[in-house]
């Protein structure tokens, strides 16, 4: 019977010959096979308790699913907004001629992340992790035949590959420092997570934090945290659906869950405080940069980028409050998921009736052309604002009353700022999008025939809305179902205060400049994205200049060889002519070979 929970994983990938095969109702399969695997995960948590199902695959490495509270909650989130999106990608992905490679490739993705969150072995997670990286490079370049596509497609799988370099070295440390002490299990999830002190105290708490940090740039990288950031902003060239499926379901999430995963091991790590650092420093610059920037899903995705740091930053402070940080990041991933979502679909359905317009300058007027579509975008916004009694409201505030208790705990401000300030910030970038696409005049033709689409279509974004504005009072039973004994910090009243202010200050800053064009010095630096791009670019031309020296060396050495063969195979050929056969000639030469020995010997005698 337990057996079941391993057809999660198994079913979504049957989407993909089915898409392939069978021609009519496109994108019917794939969602039927996420629903089937929704409703097996619904009878994992009906069955209750830890479910770990393994097989021997190699030697000390086995394979199976491992589901728990966290891994449970993780699967529930992947497949139930999958297959929200997916849905809406029928009438969006419709009539598109490789809509067929769309839906197969989608039902691949969801699989491979489902064994990335369900995998009971470190080794199957990291083997779907790069599943999903594949996959991803295969959905950002589905429109390959367009150059930016393919360019943003090969950006990300380069990026990727560095931070899976970086993974795979971390597991490989804790492989071979745990495999000479205890080598019935040492990548095996379950065990890892229930004697993370004994590990800290067999293998060393330095030891233990170097593995941690190589595993932490490989979350970096997936979960494009700074510096590592810069694929995410390119990523938007593929559908606005794979955007929606990436930043609030599936490839960007796994980094952080692969920390809350293995958080037991962090606790005892010296890490936390970078964690909580770069989480809280990706906020605050994915916030500015998506001031800077006028297309609509590029501000989306600088929007993941600063929503996810969040995230890291709650889990870094996690330190102190051991499993509080991870309700709280876990709860911030849920409702994330959900607006992120919404956002990304209700820009998919006015890019759809705007002639693909991305540029938030060149539309304006929609509300009254798109009065649903506009409310329901505005619902995402305030989520993402954080505006009471939003579920955004909620799961941000209470990372950044985490930041203010983790401040007086340990005397460091830092988080506790930077989590602040971006709230205000992300207020400005969003509702400057908002106001830009709905509010004034419509400026462009494609703007002025714009419309609604039928009501069935919104139905995914209306069920999304709804979760946006009624996940709030729910938060408690999250936070208990990850941690029954989960740390609720109550901060002082002008805290809470102070967090409204800046999310109802960022809005009305966001009206007066939203049509404003800047041009100042700090303006232009943001824009470039404080040139991290032009500095990686530097870098990147730094090692082409110099393998470009190394290549006259190769060359000049390969010439050498290449001389020194053409050389051996002339002696060669002179030599060939000595063996002729002749009886008469080997005496002559083994004689003349005797005496020039005889000869050589004599002379060193006499010297």
């Amino acid at each position: 019977m337990i057996s079941l929970y391993l057809l999660i994983i198994i079913i979504p990938a049957a989407g993909f010959p089915l898409e392939y095969l069978l021609k009519r109702f496109t994108g019917l399969y794939s969602s039927l096979a996420i629903l089937a695997s929704l409703l097996i995960l619904i009878d994992a948590y009906i069955y209750g308790g830890n479910i770990y199902v393994h097989y021997t695959w190699f030697y000390n490495i086995d394979f199976g699913i491992y589901i728990d509270h966290l891994s449970l909650i993780m699967a529930f989130i992947v497949l139930s907004v999958s297959l929200i999106i997916n849905v809406f990608s029928v009438f969006y992905m419709g009539k598109d001629p490789r809509n067929r490679t769309y839906f197969s490739e989608i039902s691949i993705f969801v699989a491979s992340m489902l064994g990335l969150v369900l995998s009971s072995n470190l080794v199957f997670t990291f083997l779907f992790w790069e599943l999903v990286g594949i996959m991803s490079y295969l959905l950002i370049g589905f429109w390959y035949f367009k150059p930016n596509a393919a360019y943003a497609a090969k950006k990300s799988l380069l990026i990727t590959r560095l931070g899976d370099l970086s993974f795979i070295i971390g597991l490989s440390i804790i492989y071979v420092s745990l495999n000479r002490i205890d080598p019935a299990s040492p990548l095996s999830i379950p065990y890892l997570i229930s004697n993370s002190g004994y590990i800290s105290k067999i293998i060393g708490k330095y030891t233990l934090t170097l593995s941690l940090m190589f595993i932490f740039i490989g979350a970096l990288s997936k979960s494009a945290q700074f510096p590592l950031h810069v694929w995410l902003p390119d990523a938007m060239e593929g559908p606005t659906t794979v955007s929606a499926l990436i930043h609030a379901a599936t490839m960007v999430t796994a980094g952080v869950y692969i920390i809350a995963r293995l958080f037991p091991l962090f606790y005892y790590s010296y890490s936390m405080y970078t964690i909580a650092i770069i989480g809280s420093v990706t906020a605050i610059l994915g916030a500015l940069m998506g001031i800077a920037v006028n297309d609509m899903k590029r501000i989306l995705a600088y929007s993941t980028m600063s929503q996810l740091g969040y995230m890291f930053s709650a889990l870094g402070m996690s330190g102190i409050f051991f499993y509080s940080g991870v309700s709280f990041a876990m709860y911030q991933l849920l409702v994330h998921a959900v607006f992120k979502a919404l956002l990304f679909m209700s820009a998919a359905v006015v890019m759809m009736y705007t002639l693909e317009t991305r540029d938030i300058r060149s539309l304006g007027g929609l509300f009254r052309k798109m009065p649903a579509t506009a409310i329901l975008m505005l619902i995402g916004s305030i989520t993402l604002a954080g505006i009471p009694p939003t579920a955004g409201f909620y799961s941000k505030d209470e990372i950044v009353f985490l930041g203010y208790a983790y401040f007086e705990r340990t005397g460091n401000i830092v988080p506790f700022m930077l989590l602040l300030i971006t709230e205000a910030v992300t207020s400005i970038y969003i509702f400057r999008m908002y106001f830009n696409i709905f509010l004034g005049k419509t400026k462009t033709k494609a703007a002025e025939n714009a419309k609604d689409p039928k009501f069935i279509y919104l139905i995914p974004l209306i069920i999304l809305a709804f979760l946006s504005l009624f996940l709030g009072p729910f938060r408690y039973n999250f936070y208990k179902f990850i941690d029954p004994h989960v740390y609720i910090y109550t901060p002082p009243a002008y805290i809470e205060v102070v967090t409204v202010i800046a999310a109802l200050s960022g809005i009305y800053i966001a009206y007066i400049i939203y049509n404003i064009n800047f041009n100042s010095g700090l303006y232009n630096i943001i824009r470039n994205r404080f040139y991290i791009d032009r500095f990686y670019n530097y870098i990147a031309n730094v090692f082409i200049e110099i393998s470009f020296v190394t290549g006259i060396f190769d060359r000049i050495y390969d010439n050498f060889l290449d001389n020194m063969a053409g050389k051996i195979v002339k002696t060669g050929t002179m030599l060939k002519r000595i063996q002729n056969g002749s009886l008469e000639y080997y005496i002559i030469f083994l004689l003349g070979g005797l005496a020039a020995i005889f000869t050589i010997v004599e002379f060193m005698v006499m010297l």
